[in-house]
């Protein structure tokens, strides 16, 4: 039972981590802020990975191979990102028509979709802006 209980409390640590950061964070940038709370190896942050990924409470952004909380856990397989290439920041968007358009797509086509992520990178609306001040 205790064993449970450290795995229970380990995705919940690496879960606050998450939602502590204000950006997108790598498996090992997560084994490093957890190091001192007494998770040291990293085959332990990525089970627990799975976990929130499979539990829908995070996202994995392919095109960093870093995660991010699930601001919105009532999509069902389908998560749209945008990605500020300048700051970092990321913004998980809620766009119901493109995401059953993305659904239509797939079932059109005979794919049978299980998840998808959709992620734009550009800049985000504050470094567009200091980009034309600085212009």
């Amino acid at each position: 039972m205790k064993r449970d209980t450290q795995h229970a409390s380990n995705h919940e640590m690496v879960f606050a981590a998450l939602r502590s950061s204000n950006k997108p964070m790598t498996a090992y940038n997560l084994l490093g802020r957890l190091r001192p709370r007494g998770i040291t190896a990293p085959t332990t942050v990525y089970r627990a990975l799975e976990r929130l990924i499979e539990a829908g409470r995070i996202h994995r952004l392919e095109s960093l191979n870093a995660f991010v909380v699930c601001g919105h856990p009532h999509h069902d397989t389908i998560a749209m990102f945008s990605i500020c290439s300048r700051c970092g920041g990321t913004e998980e968007i809620v766009e119901p028509k493109l995401q059953s358009g993305i659904a239509a797509l797939a079932e059109r086509s005979g794919f049978k979709l299980n998840h998808a992520v959709l992620e734009m990178h550009g800049r985000c609306k504050a470094c567009a802006g200091a980009a034309r001040q600085r212009n």
